[in-house]
């Protein structure tokens, strides 16, 4: 027991030297964090798309609405053109105003707005609280204008004139939330596991493994004990993204950010078991590194962990709903929605078998090349 602990320390000693894990490890993790929080979150603005086919009194209440929210810039856009734009994420929402709204209005008749966006986010939803907010207002002054556009445009400036503006401040979009980083985060600890893993193939070029079996560690013992360690380091990049992020008041978007860290910490019994798998059926460093990038950056794609997921065709949708790394994005999702835990168990379930199947096939191939 005693040469084990000692091993393990001795290990994680040497990790701790190599350039490469505190660079990858710890100062990457702490950069991301930082840079992409707050560089681009600071001077983002949330693009709207207006297509305004009334051009009336009214239309321009509702565009002036939308453009006294704070982070928003509005552009004039063309109906045909808005569902590219969406797509390319050139714009976040269009708001589309139908010709004979303000008369619609004046007449007490229905009138609605047509409110597009890729998906339901902060911004499609406080857009169309904002406005249908702004079209039960301008229909109480149309009420008290009996008709009279004249009369109507009075009354309603007297009512702006006792409302305050609202402001998306109010709904947190100027905090910096987790989902900025979390696609680099997750790459990141796929790199970190696939630097470390390769320990065990440098273990074996200096000899060194020989050394500590010779010592009367068993073969079992010895990797048990590396993967406790591979673990723990790359838990560590996770700790490290963790408390800047809780240092610089990152929005989780949960109940309990505690429940990211549990998330995270059984993500990473994937990243470890996938590499070990890789070097399991490989002996080179450089190529264990390729092997990793190349199947790991597909994997980030498809799960839409560099952009947004539902702007993909629906057959890479349903490829990427199978990758685990969109598991944990959808971990993350449901508990930003709900705040349920309970709901997250089957993907955390579903990572942990198929790490354990990663593991099975890194031993079955270890054991068939007579290494353990």
């Amino acid at each position: 027991m005693e040469v084990l602990i000692k091993l393990i320390l001795n290990t994680i000693k040497l990790l701790m030297k190599k350039k490469s894990y505190i660079i990858i490890g710890i100062i990457l993790p702490a950069f991301i964090i930082v840079f992409f929080s707050f560089e681009f979150d600071s001077e983002c603005k949330y693009k709207v798309g207006i297509v305004d086919k009334d051009n009336s009194y009214a239309s321009n209440e509702i565009i002036k609405t939308i453009d006294n929210l704070e982070d928003i810039e509005s552009t004039t856009v063309k109906e045909k053109d808005c569902n590219l734009l969406l797509i390319t994420q050139q714009i976040e929402v269009a708001v589309i105003i139908d010709e004979g709204f303000q008369n619609k209005l004046l007449n007490s008749k229905t009138q609605d707005i047509n409110i597009k966006s890729i998906k339901n986010n902060d911004v499609q939803s406080s857009i169309s609280q904002l406005v249908n907010l702004k079209c039960d207002d301008l229909s109480m002054v149309a009420s008290l204008s009996d008709g009279d556009i004249n009369k109507f445009k009075n009354i309603n400036l007297e009512y702006n004139d006792q409302i305050a503006n609202l402001s998306l401040n109010n709904i947190n979009l100027n905090t910096p939330k987790i989902q900025n980083t979390l696609g680099l985060i997750i790459f990141t600890i796929f790199i970190v596991a696939g630097n470390i893993a390769s320990f065990l193939i440098e273990d074996e070029e200096n000899k060194t493994k020989i050394r500590i079996l010779s010592s009367g560690i068993s073969r079992w013992k010895y990797y048990m004990s590396m993967i406790f360690i591979f673990y723990i380091m790359t838990m560590l990049t996770t700790i490290i993204y963790y408390l800047v992020s809780i240092i610089l008041h990152i929005d989780f978007g949960m109940e309990k950010s505690s429940y990211f860290l549990i998330i995270m910490a059984v993500f990473n019994l994937i990243a470890i078991s996938f590499n070990l798998c890789i070097v399991s059926f490989t002996k080179s460093r450089y190529a264990s590194s390729i092997i990793n990038i190349l199947i790991v950056v597909p994997c980030c794609m498809l799960s839409g962990m560099f952009w947004d997921f539902d702007v993909m065709e629906d057959s890479l949708q349903k490829i990427g709903n199978l990758m685990p790394t969109r598991w944990v994005y959808l971990c993350i999702e449901t508990l930003q929605q709900n705040n349920d835990f309970n709901e997250i168990k089957m993907y955390l379930v579903a990572m942990m078998i198929f790490s354990i199947g990663l593991f099975v096939i890194s031993f079955s191939k270890l054991k068939i090349s007579n290494e353990l």
